[in-house]
């Protein structure tokens, strides 16, 4: 017997599964619905964030460094010496006013997984999955519109104190 069994149908409805959030962009208010991942399921959620591939890091990061490097190598070692400190070409990174890029690379590349993750979290009008990457995401979507919307997946799924204490 399945512990949804055993507390009820009001606990076995997908009506805890799914919870509906409410996006507050200014002057345009709309509605979607959110699967309720379990523990588990939100614990390999941020695992896979927190551990993006190599692969999806490194492009960011010549996405980031490429152009700056691409310049210095260009402007020549005098280019170099009048950037002074302020940038410091490493082995494999290169430090911008104490910035590593490689290391922002890897944070941006957490935050794509993130959008990614969350997004796959929304329950379609359609019942399709929604299974867009965060290019395809952002292609269609303002960046502000996206991060309100995972902005109120994030409340949704782990609600905060304040969310709590209101019901």
């Amino acid at each position: 017997m399945t512990l949804g069994t055993k507390l009820g149908k009001a606990v076995q409805q997908d009506t805890l599964q799914v919870r509906k959030i409410t996006v507050d962009l200014g002057e345009t208010k709309f509605d979607l619905r959110v699967k309720v991942p379990l523990k588990k399921q939100i614990e390999d959620i941020n695992a896979r964030i927190f551990s993006p591939s190599a692969e999806r890091t490194e492009a960011i990061y010549q996405r980031l460094a490429g152009p700056m490097l691409k310049t210095m190598q260009e402007g020549g070692e005098d280019f170099v010496k009048a950037l002074g400190e302020s940038v410091t070409v490493k082995d494999d990174d290169l430090i911008v006013d104490g910035t590593s890029l490689r290391q922002v690379a890897q944070i941006q590349a957490m935050e794509e997984l993130k959008v990614e993750e969350y997004f796959h979290l929304l329950v379609s009008e359609t019942e399709e999955s929604v299974n867009e990457t965060y290019e395809q995401i952002t292609e269609q979507l303002p960046e502000f519109v996206v991060k309100e919307i995972v902005s109120a997946v994030q409340g949704a799924i782990s609600p905060d104190y304040r969310s709590i204490k209101k019901n």
